[in-house]
């Protein structure tokens, strides 16, 4: 049992409560409240600093890369389709290569493992803790959505050699897998067909579509896209948001902000942060994730960026904390696991000197992952 003592308690969307403890039993939290006792407890003193639920990074594709083994391949494209729903992201995933990265010292404890950008339907995402002895340990919760791009990367990877070579073939693609899948999921018989499967739990709404669209034009497709068949979107990117914001809140989806410095691609979209945190209290429903979906390993570093860029904007350190807690466990459907502090939720806990999303010098001091002290800045 892990006993967290005399912090003040952030239990997630606003709420705190000063001098509360938080005792862990196992890989769950057991109970939260003021004076717990657990005589043969680990325990932490958390006095004169601020506990908050474990960061939840959307999206990232590190530990699915291709780093591990050196051979210079990345695992998260499989670029002989275009279209490969039924990919599942797990099994590119590699253990090693996710203990050489830092994500404990960021303060994330669980992130959505990612299939790349490179294909229009890329595959299955699961989510993932940063911690684990075996590969099935860091497995939290597995195929809970479908990866999808449409933007112009999809078109340079696949342009030179079939289609999608234009944005109208992008379109018309999704649109006749998603026809396709909802002929068959309207057939008494049918043989089975993975692909055309997990495009039925999207259809079903059991799965959201989660999916990269920078640029105006490319929002206002997946718009008229999820729209038609009702799909439950999450838009990943999403620079180009800002004359589209309404109609986006109107149909109660969801948000990935990337790292609008990447590529300049904030800049050619015209994209504010102050406009990001206008549309966030007007109702959007919005995230911070830093783009780590493109593979490369500073995905953690992305996040934080995208947070002090964020707050210099006028979000608050609450409004922030969510926006990289709850909002994101959310998203994925993952708020009943982790986002927050409950009982009977995943022990996912980071303990700071004030709240990180403010400033560089309120760090992570400690960092609990599914009850086990995974990062200590003294060096534990």
């Amino acid at each position: 049992m892990l006993l967290i003592q005399n912090g003040v308690v952030h239990l997630g969307a606003g709420q705190s409560q000063a001098g509360w403890d938080i005792l862990c039993d196992g890989p769950v939290i057991h109970a939260i409240g003021p004076g717990l006792d657990a005589p043969d407890a680990q325990v932490i003193d958390a006095l004169g600093m601020d506990v908050y639920p474990g960061l939840v990074l959307g999206l990232c594709a590190v530990g699915a890369v291709g780093f591990g083994d050196f051979s210079g391949a990345w695992d998260i494209n499989e670029t002989n389709t275009p279209l490969y729903p039924d990919a599942d992201i797990r099994h590119a995933f590699d253990l090693r290569e996710l203990k050489r990265q830092r994500f404990g010292r960021a303060g994330i404890t669980s992130y959505g493992l990612s299939p790349g950008v490179k294909n229009l339907l890329a595959g299955q995402i699961s989510v993932i803790h940063v911690d684990g002895v075996n590969t099935e340990d860091v497995f939290l919760a597995k195929q809970i959505a479908l990866k999808g791009n449409y933007t112009k990367t999809v078109k340079n990877t696949f342009g030179q050699k079939m289609a999608p070579q234009t944005r109208m073939a992008m379109f018309q693609m999704l649109d006749d897998s998603f026809r396709a899948a909802q002929a068959y999921m309207d057939k008494a018989e049918k043989d089975y067909d993975a692909g055309k499967e997990v495009l039925c739990r999207a259809l079903r709404r059991e799965i959201p579509f989660i999916v990269n669209a920078n640029t105006q034009n490319e929002i206002e497709s997946i718009v008229q896209l999820g729209s038609k068949y009702n799909l439950d979107v999450v838009l990943c990117g999403a620079y180009g948001l800002k004359h589209v914001a309404d109609q986006v809140i109107a149909l109660g989806w969801h948000v990935f902000l990337g790292d609008a410095n990447n590529m300049s691609v904030g800049l050619e979209n015209d994209m504010t942060h102050e406009s990001f945190v206008e549309m966030y209290r007007k109702g959007l429903k919005l995230s911070l994730f830093g783009s780590g979906d493109e593979g490369y390993g500073n995905a953690y570093e992305q996040l934080h960026w995208v947070a002090a860029l964020m707050h210099r904007a006028g979000a608050t350190g609450g409004e922030i904390m969510d926006m990289m807690t709850i909002n994101p466990a959310t998203a994925l459907r993952v708020d009943h696991l982790v986002g927050s502090l409950e009982i009977g939720k995943q022990a996912d806990i980071i303990i700071c000197r004030g709240n990180p999303a403010v400033r560089f010098d309120h760090y992570v001091e400690h960092t609990i992952v599914a009850g086990k002290h995974f990062f200590s800045r003294g060096g534990q």
